[in-house]
């Protein structure tokens, strides 16, 4: 049986020598197979981060009863249109910070065309599983095509405004602490004015003062990509040889924009920080609406608490479920009466204004894909005449 199974094989290879379509179909791999064990953890991972949200929202609304929500919703009438103002103009000032830190003309000139890059990519982050990396990579080239700057200046426009937004974000953080310090039980004493109290906000603002102020004052790119250049692999170092001018030339926009620009960089600072305040808003207009009386303090420390859980809860669109129950927490603290059934109000008309944001960010999108396939098809159309 060997010897005849050899003499197969011998036939088989002389037919594939004379024959070189038998022999492409011998190293043509198969077709994939239909298990596998990273997808399956994928799945497994993704109905278990489900289930647990929805067991959250089940234990906190379990006993609303859906007759007060609606009674609250019923009450709020046409007054629940004020809730798009404060995110309509945050979004006005943080396109604003953004526009500023694009190098040519006026920055309230690229405003409206920053924009719908603006609302887009933040579609994106909250709509969809890690939606940041599919985001920070369309805002660059949706960018450099709507203003039409070059990429380096494009992609170091998005970094400055990246740069700007963060210590934004750590500027309001730390009146959240403070809000926090001053509101707590010690309200009042010696002790909420005390160093001991007061270091972890102090030491929040010195660290993202020193973080601008560093970041602002080299080439920090280029030191990063020399340093990446000691990992070991040929690869990795050919890739960061190809892109070496390109991060050369952002850096160096960058640091021109630092030294040249700084009535534009102070201000697009400002527009971002002017963003977070007016998102701190958002909460306490629509608890006003809903008829409880609370502080604009008590507000931002929602909107706070919802961006601490954002950043840690990433992978999940808007942090789904994590928030709805630090709301109802919050809420439920500040001495609300019925807070279940104010904290559900709350979430739907939230959750509903972030609905409409994202078909206008999709609508954006779909705008901006048509376009630039006009414009290729445009292209083609005049090469094709040539």
């Amino acid at each position: 049986m060997k010897i005849i199974g050899a003499k197969e094989d011998e036939e088989y290879g002389s037919q594939a020598k004379s024959n070189p379509g038998i022999e492409d179909g011998l190293h043509r791999p198969g077709p994939p197979l239909s298990f596998s064990a990273r997808r399956t953890a994928g799945i497994v991972l993704k109905v278990l981060a489900a289930s647990i949200i929805v067991f959250i929202l089940w234990r906190q609304f379990v006993n609303v009863k859906v007759d007060s929500v609606l009674a609250l919703l019923d009450r709020v009438g046409f007054a629940v249109m004020l809730v798009l103002i404060p995110p309509l103009l945050e979004l006005l000032a943080e396109s604003l910070g953004l526009a500023l830190c694009i190098p040519g003309t006026g920055p309230f000139r690229r405003l409206f065309k920053v924009l719908p890059v603006r609302i887009g990519c933040d579609t994106l982050i909250n709509s969809l599983p890690a939606g940041v990396v599919p985001a920070e990579t369309l805002r660059p080239i949706w960018l450099r095509r709507a203003c039409n700057v070059p990429i380096e200046e494009s992609f170091a426009a998005c970094l400055m405004g990246k740069i700007n937004m963060a210590a934004a974000q750590g500027l309001f953080l730390t009146v959240i602490m403070a809000l926090i310090i001053f509101a707590g039980p010690a309200h009042g004493s010696a002790a909420a004015l005390s160093g001991r109290t007061m270091m972890p906000a102090v030491a929040l603002l010195a660290l993202v003062f020193a973080a601008v102020i560093y970041i602002y004052s080299g080439a920090r790119l280029t030191q990063l990509a020399s340093l990446l250049k000691r990992i070991t692999w040929n690869r990795w170092r050919r890739f960061l040889s190809r892109i070496e001018s390109s991060v050369n030339r952002i850096d160096a926009t960058i640091l021109h924009f630092s030294r040249q620009n700084r009535r534009a960089l102070f201000g697009s600072l400002a527009s971002f920080v002017v963003g977070w305040t007016l998102l701190g808003c958002e909460s306490y207009v629509i608890l006003r609406i809903l008829g409880q009386s609370i502080t604009v303090g008590q507000g931002f420390l929602m909107e706070g608490t919802a961006c601490l859980l954002r950043i840690a809860f990433f992978f999940i669109p808007s942090a789904f479920g994590a928030t709805e129950a630090a709301y109802v927490s919050l809420i439920a603290s500040f001495g609300v009466a019925d807070a279940p059934s104010v904290a559900l109000a709350f979430i739907t008309i939230k959750r509903s204004r972030e609905v409409i944001w994202i078909v206008l960010g999709y609508l954006a999108i779909m705008i901006y894909g048509r376009s630039k396939a006009g414009d290729a098809g445009s292209l083609h159309r005049v090469s094709k005449r040539k």
